[in-house]
């Protein structure tokens, strides 16, 4: 197995000089760039692969307490304590789609497709928040701050919630592509439990 991951990674200085000599300078650039951004393994399941892009919903504590669970993070320029239990995790997130907001593509919004024990995970987070905003991790960085509401018709309640927390698009692009691959690797199927 090991093999394998040698030979992927002495081939792809030769993968990535015909794609120069084939297409030119900038489709060069842009595969070495998502080569270093990503990595060569997204799936999941994979012995080798390594959760990227990690989103985790923290709640904000105003009155620090509990110094072994709480943390101040910068989060866009402010500096906010928040408590590292997390609420909400990728764990819980099968599919992630980004929404450009109107009149503005740099600021991305989310909305994730949920597992089911995600619904009622998601249900608490609304409960627990009570209308006040919470912090969004990814990768262990505060990327913002949202409320998180419930799906406002019936038939968006099956699946899919809307996170308005407004990050930028490589983020957005990131979270997206890995969602599906971080919920593979967080919750393997039973025949993998016990493969060594």
């Amino acid at each position: 197995m090991r093999a394998g991951k040698y030979v992927k990674i002495a081939l792809f200085p030769l993968l990535l000089t015909a794609v120069c000599g084939l297409c030119g300078c900038e489709a060069f650039k842009e595969a070495l760039e998502a080569e270093l951004e990503y990595g060569s393994s997204t799936r999941g399941s994979s012995d080798d692969y390594r959760p990227r892009f990690v989103l985790a919903v923290c709640s904000i504590v105003k009155y620090p307490r509990a110094m072994m669970i709480e943390q101040e993070v910068d989060c866009n320029g402010t500096t906010i304590c928040i408590n590292t239990n997390q609420l909400f995790d990728s764990k819980r997130i099968k599919e992630v789609r980004a929404l450009p907001r109107p009149g503005n593509p740099d600021v991305v919004d989310l909305e994730l497709r949920l597992d089911n024990i995600g619904k009622s995970h998601w249900q608490m987070l609304v409960a627990s928040a009570r209308g006040g905003e919470v912090a969004v991790m990814i990768d262990q960085r505060c990327v913002g701050t949202f409320v998180p509401e419930m799906p406002s018709s019936e038939s968006d309640r099956i699946s899919w919630v809307k996170m308005r927390i407004g990050v930028d698009p490589y983020t957005a692009r990131g979270v997206v592509r890995f969602a599906k691959s971080n919920h593979e690797h967080f919750n393997p199927e039973a025949g993998d439990w016990f493969r060594f």
